[in-house]
């Protein structure tokens, strides 16, 4: 195997790497029951209400209160889907697939960074700003850096600030 085969398997390993981000996104909206946290749910939810919508929210309080079978108090709350933490599964799975066809060129690297970053923010915008908070900027610019400099571009600085990931 030569030296280039080499450092392009270890940029196409850098995919098992987004794993952790894409299971924090999909935690967030995958809903466990928890009677207490529910319980608090449901009454933010009565106080915010139109007076014609409080009959029936008061009465699935109730039967969280009473250890009944109730909905998911945060059903239609959510900002983003799967679909959408799918997508940016798919966005960055393209972005390691880009660096290895890069081969090692630092402009192309880098132009494949960019178009990511962009890509990323696009979604984040399509999902109201939710999808990607301070904890998972971070997480990302670090997958995105490290995974830049696995297919040879020595960083002077983070890339992902220079395209302004947001």
């Amino acid at each position: 195997m030569k030296k280039g085969e080499k450092v392009m398997d270890r940029v196409q390993n850098q995919k098992e790497n987004k794993a952790g981000i894409l299971d924090d996104m999909l935690s967030f909206i995958r809903y466990t029951p928890n009677r207490e946290a529910d319980i608090l749910a449901f009454m933010e939810k009565y106080q915010k209400a139109d007076h014609e919508e409080r009959p029936a929210i008061l009465e699935h309080l109730r039967c969280c209160m009473d250890g009944k079978e109730y909905p998911n108090p945060y059903a239609g709350g959510y900002h983003y889907t799967p679909d959408d933490v799918s997508l940016m599964g798919k966005i960055l799975d393209e972005y390691i697939d880009d660096l290895v066809s890069a081969e090692g060129d630092p402009a192309a690297i880098s132009e494949c960074v960019r178009d990511t970053v962009l890509k990323i923010n696009a979604l984040n915008e399509e999902c109201g700003r939710y999808l990607i908070d301070t904890w998972r900027r971070e997480r990302l610019c670090g997958f995105i850096n490290s995974a830049a400099e696995t297919a040879g571009l020595s960083q002077e600085k983070d890339l992902t600030l220079q395209h302004r990931m947001w």
